[in-house]
């Protein structure tokens, strides 16, 4: 399947090629002026030197920040598609008292369908009180806070909603690499309150 990727795979070679071309013709430069004009030293050689320099370093610039740094529009349509899938918790028993969330090592687990999940807690949160739109909102995820508020009344607030976005293959996305790539993981994940959190 054709991928806009190819754009920035294209780019990045152009710059290496860019790269070669501007070492080349700074040496060739300035060996023509010390050996034909018995310089060392020329303005208008300086100055396109750092020209061609300044072109280079803002291409690489350029592509880095849109290869490695940028970071995803959740709420751009036309760049980024997303959907979001709500699971029932299932209560678990223990020693001490039940549980729907347990938190240790830097990652939560929960139980769907008789089935033990793992999450890192930084691609997740555990949301408690009266309503999750607030901690919805923060998470920086554009859930839709009316589907969670009716997922409340369907799950008796233990649920968890994963949260999967991914980038269009457009040329934008293409510019960094991303394109039909995944954007954003993010797992929500609903008690009725902290009680229901063992740690």
């Amino acid at each position: 399947m054709w991928s806009w990727n190819v754009l920035g795979v294209a780019l990045w070679v152009a710059v290496i090629v860019y790269l070669v071309f501007v070492i080349k013709n700074i040496r060739q430069r300035r060996l023509k002026m010390i050996i034909t004009r018995q310089r060392t030293f020329e303005v208008k050689n300086f100055l396109l030197s750092c020209l061609e320099v300044a072109v280079l370093l803002v291409a690489i610039a350029f592509l880095g920040w849109e290869t490695l740094f940028k970071k995803p529009d959740l709420t751009d349509r036309s760049q980024v598609e997303s959907r979001v899938t709500y699971h029932a918790l299932v209560l678990e028993p223990s020693a001490v008292k039940s549980y729907y969330v347990k938190e240790a090592a830097g990652s939560y687990a929960y139980y769907i369908n008789g089935k033990k999940y793992t999450v890192p807690t930084g691609k997740a949160a555990v949301v408690t009180g009266s309503s999750p739109a607030g901690a919805a909102s923060t998470s920086g995820v554009p859930f839709s806070k009316a589907a969670l508020v009716k997922k409340d009344a369907q799950y008796q607030k233990a649920y968890v909603a994963v949260y999967e976005a991914s980038y269009k293959n457009t040329a934008a996305n293409g510019l960094g690499m991303h394109a039909s790539k995944s954007a954003k993981c993010f797992y929500l994940i609903r008690v009725p309150d902290a009680s229901f959190v063992e740690k």
